[in-house]
């Protein structure tokens, strides 16, 4: 978001600051009011004729032809769509005809005068071929037109004559109020809180207790009314009159459409999809090629729902998560069974459609029908009426779980004949035979409702805390030689990142486990088994993790699935090496048998990474624990709903403000909720010193410095003038003068003053790089630190000790030569070491950016066979380490290196100089999934040994 001033044009760093500036500065706030009180005037004075919500009827019913793009695009969090390019200019040999394909038309800016919205172009190298659903289907058809919420809030506040921030007196307040309630404070910490002195005496609140306080809240317009209903539950134990204990069990909950219409309405979410389509990424041959699938609207089930469908509907499908979770924490036993709600764009569906107003500003049909369902194995299994030795989607027999074979998919029509036999007491074979528990669905009368293709994939709890976490990880150790000792000794030594955990009590002690946990020990664990066991088991091993890094594509195509099943299979095809070291007898896990599923997933309701159980443990969290710590503990339900509704109140006022107020903008609330164990008990969080240490407490403001890639650096150097001296020996850089004089030559800059061991320069501790936005990894961070720190002794003074700290110089690749054509992605590319951030000051030549000090590895050869990683070692000249100095801009990116530890770790190898005394390491593929995509999935030729599953191109 842009954070100038737009009344008096200071640049500030941040939103917050922008804030800050906003809320000192008379003048601009004055200048803010102003303008505010003008849009009113204005608004005001408007004829209807002249009301932007007023829509000729010529523009609401215009007719698109087959070149017409037909899609709303999210721009909300999550959407992977913002960068689609779509091609002007057919082929002069396209038959539109035949495919109904067109390229899409130029964006148009009034989406008031345009109501099936365009694509816009941006810039990108690939062209995007889209076919819109068929215009027979009238799919998304606008009704009417109507205004949003948030246009209903303006108008009526304006009639009244009050302030946008009404019920509240002032911006202040509102600002007060909402950080009261989003504060987690209890009702008599906001009494003690609104007595201060300073506060009654500074803002001065019209509320001066919770009471006054939460009636302010009250009065802020509402969501979705909840509900109770409770209802009487009969057990299996018996009291003594032998009758069976009931108990009354409460359920509180929302009416389903009137959750939807909260979310089609949201102003906040103000491009939505309203019709399927179908993305292509290439045209070749005549013939549109390589689908691609993101969000749901692009892959296969909403168009074909979509044709199930009177013309003129839109469909909006219903995703929902349950899971069960604990409510109270060390003690007590109180849970409870949240079920979220969402739309990929809930009630029972309706066969007739319900109308609704939408966030665009137009009336639509709304068909309401259950998508997905996200949910952990032993809940599918529950939902689909199944065992849980059994698959929720298919008939696979469980003892067919660990092969490749086909299992056709459980029929929901099917199902329900077999549960009503069993009911009425026929028995029959069939119920056994798949595995069914007598279960009354509640899917059971949903139309359109595929509940068994509904269960789509986890990988939360059955890749990183399933196949890898509960499986892989216990075989390989077991395969390995040396035990868990020398797999412990191997995450102790490993070389450190930014971004990457360091276990540096290894793995062995800890019982339980985080996700976040089993990520970080994904990224390093092929090379913690290289050369310390069978080829077999890191093929195996190397496919499962394979896996993992293609299904958390967001957006994938036709050849990215290849590689995701070209994965599946490279596992299947190297498993027996687990039977036959007698670590294994078989592979009949619920859990491997799910990963079948993952392709066909993808290709029905679009990519996997949006259907994770992270999300709603994550939501367990913000809506459910948080809201429990806030009650009194006696009739907790109640009150939890009451905290819900309040939050959301607040939330929607305070992005309402945000739509309404120039220049307004909405405060995020700082997500310092505690890092909670994985719903599940995934595990207890390890020591805080494992985490990544970054040097963010140097209180170094960055100066972006426009280059490619783009780099942002400190303002005020953490070293303002360091001597030669000083860099040679604290930053091992013996050559830094020699190295200085060919950089200067070599950009043809005569200095006025020749450089010398007292000689001073300016040092930065770190700069940071911005990766390249793919779409594959659209949401990860881009940010890329590189460190390079001088150790720190160990310090006794008035606020403490301070430990000794070991130097940080990071690894990273550089560009030495542009990539040659049909070579593999690292042509062109070196592994250094930083050693030394620094400008060059102008007596000694002035160079426009930083400069990087760095110590070179040997050229990248062809991957090491079977694991696929590039083998590196330290690049010496005349038996010393050759080093030069590069400009900060031919820097790609960080990498990490994994150290080739051969049979057995050295004892002595310690994650702090590893770096230093190892002579060989691995560049690791896994560390991020632009690692990965960069590495592995853009190589020009990626084949498993034994298996070229596809010659893959890239995108």
């Amino acid at each position: 978001m842009d954070s100038t001033c737009n009344y008096c044009g200071t640049n500030l760093r941040t939103v917050q600051g922008l804030r800050s500036h906003l809320a000192q500065s008379k003048s601009c706030r004055k200048k803010q009011f102003e303008q505010y009180a003008a849009s009113e005037s204005e608004s005001d004075t408007e004829s209807d004729s002249d009301s932007p919500y007023d829509i000729p009827d010529e523009d609401i019913n215009m007719n698109l032809d087959a070149g017409d793009m037909h899609m709303n695009f999210p721009d909300d969090e999550g959407s992977h769509t913002d960068e689609l390019l779509l091609a002007v200019d057919p082929p002069p040999h396209a038959d539109f005809a035949n495919s109904a394909l067109a390229p899409a038309n130029d964006s148009v800016d009034d989406r008031r005068k345009r109501p099936r919205v365009t694509v816009e172009d941006v810039e990108d190298e690939d062209a995007s071929w889209i076919q819109p659903c068929p215009p027979e289907r009238e799919a998304g058809a606008i009704l009417g037109t109507c205004k949003t919420r948030f246009e209903k809030m303006l108008e009526e506040q304006r009639k009244k004559g009050h302030a946008p921030w009404e019920p509240f007196e002032s911006e202040d307040e509102w600002e007060l109020a909402r950080w009261l309630m989003t504060a987690g404070l209890s009702n008599k910490k906001t009494d003690e809180y609104l007595k201060l002195k300073t506060v009654r005496e500074g803002i001065n609140p019209s509320f001066h207790n919770s009471r006054a306080f939460l009636k302010r809240i009250d009065a802020l317009p509402e969501g979705p009314k909840w509900t109770c209903y409770p209802f009487e539950l009969v057990g299996d134990e018996v009291d003594a009159d032998g009758e069976k204990k009931t108990e009354i069990v409460e359920m509180w909950c929302r009416n389903p459409v009137e959750c939807v219409r909260e979310l089609v309405g949201n102003p906040a979410f103000t491009k939505q999809a309203y019709e399927p389509c179908r993305i292509f990424k290439t045209f070749a041959d005549g013939r549109y090629r390589n689908r691609e699938y993101n969000e749901m609207w692009t892959a296969d089930w909403w168009w074909e729902i979509q044709k199930l469908l009177p013309k003129g509907a839109t469909l909006v499908p219903i995703i929902i998560a349950s899971d069960k979770t604990q409510l109270t924490r060390h003690s007590g036993d109180q849970q409870a069974w949240p079920v979220y709600l969402t739309i990929g764009n809930i009630d029972k569906e309706t066969q007739d459609g319900v109308e609704m107003d939408c966030a665009d500003g137009f009336v639509r049909k709304m068909y309401l029908i259950l998508a997905a369902y996200i949910a952990d194995y032993p809940e599918q299994c529950l939902v689909c009426c199944c065992g849980e030795n059994s698959c929720p989607g298919c008939t696979c027999s469980p003892k067919c779980r660990g092969h490749t074979t086909h299992a056709p998919w459980r029929c929901p029509a099917e199902t329900l004949a077999i549960l009503a036999d069993q009911a009425d007491g026929e028995y029959p074979t069939k119920f056994v035979e798949q595995c069914l528990r007598p279960i009354n669905p509640f899917w059971a009368n949903l139309p359109h409702c595929d509940i068994f293709r509904c269960m789509t994939p986890d990988i939360l709890h059955e890749l990183h805390n399933g196949v890898f976490g509960d499986h892989i990880v216990k075989w390989t150790t077991a395969a390995m030689s040396g035990g868990q000792a020398e797999v412990d000794r191997r995450f102790r030594a490993m070389t450190p990142h930014p971004t990457l955990r360091h276990f540096k009590k290894g793995i062995s002690l800890t019982s339980q486990w985080t996700g976040t946990e089993r990520k970080n020990m994904e990224k390093v664990f092929l090379g913690i088994l290289a050369n310390a066991t069978d080829p077999r088991v890191q093929l195996a091993t190397r496919g499962v993790l394979d896996f993992i890094h293609y299904a958390h594509f967001e957006t994938h195509c036709d050849e990215s699935l290849l590689l995701l099943d070209a994965a599946w299979l490279a596992f299947h095809d190297n498993k027996d090496v687990f039977v036959d070291l007698d670590i294994r007898k078989h592979f009949n896990i619920s859990k491997v048998h799910k990963l079948k599923h993952y392709v066909d997933s993808i290709r029905s309701r679009g990519s996997s990474d949006g259907f994770s159980t992270e999300a709603p443990e994550r939501l367990h969290i913000d809506l459910a624990k948080v809201g429990y710590k806030a009650s009194n503990k006696k009739a907790y339900i109640r009150q939890m709903t009451v905290w819900l509704r309040r939050q959301e109140s607040v939330h929607r006022f305070g992005t309402y403000l945000q739509w309404a107020v120039p220049g307004y903008i909405a405060p995020t609330t700082s997500d310092d909720a505690e890092e909670d164990e994985d719903d599940e008990a995934d595990g207890d969080v390890s020591d805080a010193n494992d985490l990544p240490e970054h040097s963010d407490d140097d209180g170094e403001d960055l100066d972006e410095t426009p280059a490619q890639p783009a780099f942002t650096v400190a303002k005020t150097p953490a070293f303002p003038g360091l001597t030669v001296a000083s860099i040679t020996t604290d930053f091992h850089a013996p050559a830094f003068l020699d190295n200085l004089a060919d950089f200067l030559h070599s950009k043809s800059i005569i200095p006025r003053i020749v450089p010398a061991n007292n000689s001073t320069f300016p040092v930065y501790k770190k700069f940071t790089l911005s990766l390249p936005d793919i779409p594959e990894a659209h949401s990860s961070s881009r940010s890329d630190t590189i460190r390079a720190v001088k150790a720190s002794s160990l310090t006794m003074g008035a606020t403490g000790v301070k430990q000794a700290k070991a130097g940080q110089f990071d690894t990273v690749l550089v560009r030495i030569s542009p990539r040659r054509a049909n070579e593999g992605p690292t042509d062109g590319l070196c592994v250094a070491r930083v050693r030394v951030i620094f400008r060059i000051p102008e007596d000694f030549g002035q160079y426009p950016e930083p400069v990087v000090y760095v110590d070179w590895y040997k050229p990248l050869q062809r991957p090491i066979a079977g694991i696929e990683m590039h083998q590196v070692s330290l690049s010496s000249r005349n038996h010393r380490q050759r080093s030069s100095i590069i400009p900060i801009g031919d820097i790609l990116r960080s990498c990490h290196l994994i150290p080739v530890f051969g049979r057995s770790a050295n004892p002595r190898w310690t994650s702090d100089v590893v770096l230093d005394v190892c002579t060989s390491f691995y560049l690791n593929p896994y560390l991020r999934h632009h690692d990965f995509y960069f590495e592995q999935s853009n190589s020009d030729i990626f084949s498993y040994p034994d298996r070229n599953y596809w010659n893959y191109r890239g995108h």
